[in-house]
């Protein structure tokens, strides 16, 4: 099985908390089942936008996760 990621892109256990720390605060926000397929596309995300710009603080990350969802919902709306 392929995998999403490279494993080059290597995530410690402190990427993976903050990852999962803005994950958990959209699921909220949205208040989106965790297990659904909509929350796996989030997880994809988060970590795709993590992956791209790992110098982001925790709260850079979910602005701009955030803002990717408003846009998202905005072209399909």
């Amino acid at each position: 099985m392929l995998s999403r990621f490279p494993q080059s892109e290597f995530l410690g256990p402190e990427d993976l908390a903050l990852c999962q720390r803005v994950f958990d605060q959209i699921c909220a926000d949205a208040s989106l089942d965790s297990t659904s397929i909509e929350a796996e596309d989030l997880a994809a995300m988060v970590l795709s936008a993590f992956q791209r710009s790992p110098d982001k603080t925790e709260a850079d990350l979910l602005a701009a996760i955030r803002a990717r969802r408003n846009d998202f919902e905005k072209q399909a709306g």
